[in-house]
């Protein structure tokens, strides 16, 4: 044994077994649950791998709505089996997707996971439009509300929902076919375990009376309506990950990756997922505005699903690339609305929406023209 290892060895000795004990547990201990913790890194770890696909084939997309489910029933504080029946009702309603209907054609103007052609029902909880629609179809198209009216009619029930079973209570609410539910349930079950100890202080607060957020993701944005159909496609595909946490060099085209995205990754999925897979962009700011199917556009003309890229004083170089979404308006008083940035910002923060004046540096807009054929694969090592 050298010194170092001595000198080791008789501090430990030296130490009361209690704090010894402390010690292992901290060093032991898992790093607590939270809003931003990566999908497929600690969130699902052990239960799929880190490739975003987890659970039963679940894709992170699908278990940010799964997470909500539990995490508003944990603010809500409703019991095991009654969060274990929304996560059912999901399952079997929508698999966990915000789901727009053709036969709901205002439906369409919302970012979403897909189309489901089930009469005129939309959202995780296929909820009927010509039933429910007297709130708003955005605010039925938004995930959260959808999952508080769950737990709202869960809560109507009182003691009586937490006499049922899972099944039973998503029967009771959904009014659905009989056992359409059961089928689910082992699936329900391993999900509220993968989430079930989510730290509640992660959440974003709401005023008192307000119905609980969770973890404040999923799809549900109004899409710009000024915006051309490519440009539409890119705000749809890149706002369907609001909430995702920022992971330096994280997304490719198929989705985030090591539970999130940098900024270049998010712009590269939502144009190669809008353009048919036709437009592959290199995983770096610079190299996605120096494209072939880059076209340079006067900021004056820019339009939603527009890339803009920002240049820091004195660089050649673009640092950061976001969507550019278009006017926000925040209700009918207000005229001018806001411009937005929808983006991956940086460490700690979450794919989301900023007022496109917060930037001071150099803008350049890029707009993409969609080839016959698909470009070539030409990803750089860099990511940005």
């Amino acid at each position: 044994m050298d010194t170092s290892s001595r000198a080791v060895a008789a501090t430990a000795l030296g130490l009361p077994v209690a704090l010894l004990l402390l010690l292992l547990v901290i060093i032991g201990a898992d790093p607590a649950l939270t809003c931003t913790t990566p999908l497929s890194g600690g969130g699902a770890a052990g239960v799929g791998g880190a490739t975003g696909q987890s659970v039963a084939g679940l894709s992170e997309r699908q278990l940010q709505l799964a997470r909500d489910g539990v995490a508003i029933g944990k603010q809500r504080g409703m019991g095991e089996s009654v969060i274990i029946a929304e996560l059912a009702a999901q399952a079997t309603e929508s698999t966990f997707r915000n789901l727009a209907n053709p036969s709901v054609p205002e439906s369409l103007n919302y970012a979403n996971d897909g189309l489901g052609y089930d009469h005129d029902s939309i959202g995780p909880h296929q909820m009927r439009a010509s039933v429910w629609g007297s709130v708003g179809i955005g605010k039925l198209m938004e995930p959260v509300y959808q999952i508080n009216w769950f737990y709202d009619h869960a809560q109507q029930l009182g003691a009586t929902a937490e006499r049922m079973s899972p099944a039973e209570l998503a029967q009771a609410i959904e009014q659905s076919a009989p056992n359409a539910y059961g089928a689910q349930l082992e699936l329900a079950r391993r999900l509220y375990g993968l989430f079930a100890d989510i730290d509640l202080a992660s959440m974003p607060r709401t005023a008192a009376g307000s119905p609980a957020a969770g973890c404040g993701t999923g799809s549900g944005a109004p899409l710009p309506a000024q915006a051309s159909a490519f440009g539409r496609a890119v705000i749809e595909y890149a706002s369907r990950w609001i909430g995702t946490p920022y992971v330096w060099g994280g997304g490719d085209t198929t989705g985030p990756t090591s539970g999130g995205f940098d900024c270049s990754g998010l712009t590269l999925y939502a144009i190669y997922q809008a353009s048919g897979g036709r437009i592959r962009l290199p995983h770096y700011t610079q190299a996605q505005q120096d494209h072939p199917s880059a076209r340079a556009v006067p900021f004056a003309d820019r339009a939603p699903g527009d890339l803009i890229f920002f240049t820091a004083p004195g660089k050649t170089d673009s640092h950061h690339v976001g969507i550019y979404y278009g006017r926000v308006y925040s209700g009918p008083d207000d005229k001018t609305g806001t411009e937005m940035l929808l983006h991956a910002p940086q460490s700690g923060q979450t794919v989301t929406l900023t007022p496109l004046s917060a930037w001071d540096e150099h803008p350049d807009v890029r707009r993409y023209d969609v080839p016959a054929t698909p470009t070539p694969d030409t990803t750089l090592g860099g990511r940005t």
